[in-house]
């Protein structure tokens, strides 16, 4: 079985895709703070797969994405199909938000996407055969009070583009999944029950997508079948566009 590493996969999105794949694949789950969730997944997957192992690792930071690839492929012997889905939201005025927070998003959100692709490339390589996929945003347009996670997202874009050309003649692929909202624990953290339901009635679907929705656009486009799609930003928003 090939091997998939999910960043940020004890919960959200990253936790959807991990059940999704689940019995396909070898599953990493990569968790920093949320050890709980992350080993209540671990237990949960093995129930029927063995292939699963969960690693600590701040993906922001260059050693510990580092020892993170080393477990895996010391488990695994490679990581075949790397999704970047560690993120994390600010929401305020630009003139409210601290130089830190600012430094923080771009650091988890972006920096994260290039430090794991490129621990993750040098095998693929060799292998002349990989994955990635970047999990943006629609905001990446521009939201209103989310400058910093805007300009992440916004710029995973440009990356997942320039790194898709550059890898496509090693038969590696790099792709970005644009969501728009999802009901996800971020979500119902940032907005109380009044935003949300402004937010869904801008959306012609009138309802927010699932996590789940979102790791079956995933499961197809790490697939064969989506074996000649590569430098896109693919959007999954129920018709709403920010």
């Amino acid at each position: 079985m090939k091997t998939v590493l999910i960043t940020g996969s004890s919960s959200g999105i990253g936790r959807s895709i991990a059940k999704r794949l689940n019995n396909k694949y070898n599953i990493v789950i990569n968790y920093n703070k949320h050890k709980k969730q992350a080993i209540d997944l671990l237990l949960e997957l093995r129930k029927s797969n063995p292939n699963v192992i969960a690693i600590k690792a701040d993906v922001s930071n260059e050693l510990e994405v580092n020892n993170m690839f080393e477990i895996a492929e010391k488990n695994f012997s490679n990581v075949d199909i790397l999704v970047n889905n560690a993120g994390i939201s600010h929401y305020s005025l630009v003139q409210e938000t601290n130089y830190s927070d600012f430094k923080r998003v771009i650091e988890t959100n972006l920096n994260s996407v290039f430090l794991c692709s490129k621990r993750a490339i040098p095998n693929m390589i060799n292998n002349r055969y990989g994955v990635i996929i970047n999990i943006s945003s629609i905001w990446a347009n521009g939201a209103s009070m989310e400058s910093a996670y805007s300009a992440s997202k916004g710029a995973i874009n440009s990356f997942t583009k320039s790194l898709a050309k550059e890898l496509c003649y090693e038969n590696i692929r790099v792709n970005a999944i644009s969501p728009g909202v999802v009901n996800t624990e971020m979500m119902n953290r940032d907005f109380n029950e009044e935003e949300k339901e402004y937010i869904k009635s801008q959306i012609p679907f009138n309802r927010f997508a699932s996590p789940d929705e979102i790791a079956s656009l995933l499961e197809y486009l790490i697939s064969d079948d989506a074996s000649y799609i590569t430098g896109e930003i693919i959007n999954i928003n129920g018709g709403f566009s920010a």
